[in-house]
């Protein structure tokens, strides 16, 4: 399976970020915290010396007690801040963490980082308090960087999402890849619902109504007659139930998370 083609262009995207930038925000989804972390950009990071603060963002979608766990987790390395521009959990905290940082020098730029659809841009918006970054739940929103002024000495540097050195199918997984643009869409969602139905199973009943099977294209079949998606011949149409499942994992609808 092929990597994405623009990893290279994007690494360098990174690089120059983490070069421009004082401080790095590298945002993360609440769902699957350590998944979705970009090593790639943390060790460039490293290299540079640049200071890494880790945004669990989405934490609206995950039970306090679990975004604690990924909090305690990712701290063991860096500090880490849960965030939720819907709900407006940890804006103050942000708020209070740039204050202290603006007053280490004359000017400080913030990068912005993080896969597609981890909600860099709902981070953006929140701290500048109005919509200056376009949001979708379509991965890939975001199209070449941008400086936004914050206050008198504070910017962000807004990214378009850094896939770096994955395959599609991996970054599907992790909610940052369309499903429409896959080779195997039935294959990742096969996936999918094997790791949901391992690590929270419960979540496939709560999303489809069904009980999860062992055997994932079993519960995929399931799901697609509960949805009544079929094709000529009233067979399942597995494929249209399988970018279902992915889209609904994109957008947040399906609430199952790990570390």
């Amino acid at each position: 399976m092929e990597k994405p083609r623009e990893w290279l262009r994007e690494k360098s995207i990174a690089k120059r970020i983490l070069s421009e930038a004082d401080i790095i925000f590298e945002v993360v989804d609440a769902r699957i915290p350590i998944e979705t972390r970009n090593k790639v950009i943390e060790e460039l990071a490293s290299q540079k010396n640049k200071k890494v603060f880790i945004i669990i963002n989405k934490a609206d979608l995950v039970p306090k007690e679990f975004a604690k766990k990924a909090k305690e987790e990712i701290q063991k390395e860096y500090p880490a801040v849960l965030f939720s521009a819907h709900k407006n959990i940890g804006r103050k905290e942000l708020d209070r963490i740039i204050k202290d940082l603006s007053k280490e020098k004359k000017i400080i730029k913030i990068g912005v980082l993080g896969y597609p659809n981890v909600g860099k841009s709902s981070l953006i918006n929140s701290l500048k308090k109005r919509k200056v970054a376009t949001t979708s739940p379509k991965p890939g929103m975001t199209r070449g960087e941008k400086l936004i002024k914050l206050s008198k000495n504070v910017y962000l540097i807004d990214t378009p999402g850094i896939i770096t050195l994955e395959f599609q199918e991996d970054l599907a997984l992790k909610g940052s890849w369309i499903p429409e643009k896959l080779d195997q869409p039935v294959e990742v969602a096969l996936k999918l619902v094997q790791k949901i139905t391992e690590k929270r199973p419960e979540a496939i009943k709560e999303t489809y109504g069904v009980e999860p099977e062992e055997d994932p294209l079993k519960t995929l079949e399931k799901i697609g007659q509960r949805l009544n998606y079929r094709i000529s011949g009233g067979i399942i149409d597995i494929e249209r139930t399988a970018k279902k499942i992915l889209w609904d994992w994109i957008k947040g609808k399906i609430r199952a998370y790990w570390l």
